[in-house]
């Protein structure tokens, strides 16, 4: 079959000649459907990297499982169901390790003495300062008159002449980003005890 002629073929064509190892079928199958694959793993976890990694493991396990394909009745939603059922398990991955960095956090903590505490509570304040630093002026000043003066959104918004909207988005996002840097500039444990002064 022409290469140009795969192009043509339904779905369910694709899978019978995917399904017999061609693998002109399948990059036409890539190429079919993974904006849509990509699109719908960035919605749900918000990374790029993440999402393509999804993608690249959908069409793994389709390439690798291709002798099943025969029983498959429709490939769209197949493919979303992989795409969802390794999202859903990145989603548990991350809390279980969450919640073993938590766990340890505790035993950390049951472990250390006042000075050790004082020294780490200086350590984060230091970094947590630097990533308030290294925010956007409209974002900083925002966090500043929230945490530092304790404005509420509605001064916040009649003193910069912003809506409430708007402060509310800039605050979400400097939280965001304050814990990412958190998480990036620090040891294993610390990101957690900072995060905490957060709120």
């Amino acid at each position: 079959m022409a290469v140009n002629m795969y192009d043509k073929q339904p779905d369910e064509t694709l899978l019978q000649l995917i399904a017999a190892g061609d693998d002109v079928a399948f990059t036409i199958m890539y190429r079919r459907y993974e904006q849509h694959i990509r699109e719908v793993a960035l919605m749900y976890t918000k990374d790029p990297e993440a999402s393509r990694e999804i993608v690249q493991e959908v069409f793994r396990r389709i390439w690798e499982k291709r002798e099943k394909l025969t029983e498959i009745k429709s490939l769209k939603d197949y493919l979303f169901i992989i795409a969802r059922n390794l999202i859903f398990n990145q989603f548990k991955k991350a809390a279980q390790e969450l919640a073993v960095r938590k766990q340890r956090l505790y035993e950390t903590l049951e472990t250390i003495n006042d000075a050790d505490f004082k020294v780490r509570n200086q350590e984060c304040e230091f970094i947590l300062n630097t990533a308030i630093a290294s925010l956007p002026p409209q974002r900083k000043k925002i966090y500043q008159l929230a945490r530092e003066k304790g404005l509420s959104y509605e001064e916040i918004a009649t003193e910069l002449r912003i809506s409430r909207f708007t402060v509310k988005n800039q605050m979400v996002q400097a939280l965001q980003s304050i814990r990412l840097y958190l998480l990036h500039h620090m040891h294993t444990l610390l990101p957690l005890l900072c995060i905490s002064i957060l709120g």
